[in-house]
C-alpha cells in the first residue's frame, strides 16, 4: 500500500513530459459520453479499491495500521491521494511536490495507539 502511494508519487515526479495516466484522461474527457469507457474505468478503480483494501487489511493485521479503521474508507483515501497526485503533477510544480504528499498521506494513516 504505501509502495502504491510512493509509486505513483516517482512516476508523476519523473514525468517531465506530463503526459499522465489514459484511464485518468480518457474517464474525464470520455465516461459522460462512452458508456463503455464510463465502465472500464469503474471496473478498473473498483479493482483498485479492492487491492487497496486488501493491503490495508493485512496492514491492519499485522499492527501497522489501527485496526478500528474503516480499510474501505482508507482505500477510497488513498486512491483519491494517487489520482490527485498524477494531477497535482501535470500541473508542473517541483518533482519534490508529489513525492511530499505521498508522505503527508502516509504518515496520517491511524496507527494503534500505544
Amino acid at each position: 500500500m504505501s509502495g502504491y502511494v510512493r509509486l505513483m508519487a516517482e512516476n508523476t515526479a519523473s514525468d517531465t513530459e506530463r503526459r499522465g495516466c489514459l484511464l485518468a484522461k480518457g474517464a474525464a474527457e470520455l465516461a459522460q459520453h462512452d458508456p463503455t469507457v464510463a465502465g472500464r474505468s469503474a471496473e478498473t478503480m473498483t479493482a483498485l479499491l479492492t487491492l487497496l483494501r486488501t493491503e490495508i487489511s493485512a496492514a491492519q493485521g499485522h499492527g501497522d495500521i489501527d485496526g478500528a479503521a474503516d480499510p474501505e474508507g482508507l482505500a477510497a483515501l488513498l486512491l483519491a491521494v494517487g489520482r490527485g497526485i498524477e494531477a497535482v503533477g501535470k500541473a508542473g510544480l517541483a518533482p519534490e511536490t508529489p513525492r511530499n504528499i505521498a508522505d503527508t498521506a502516509l504518515a496520517a494513516l491511524p496507527t494503534p495507539k500505544g
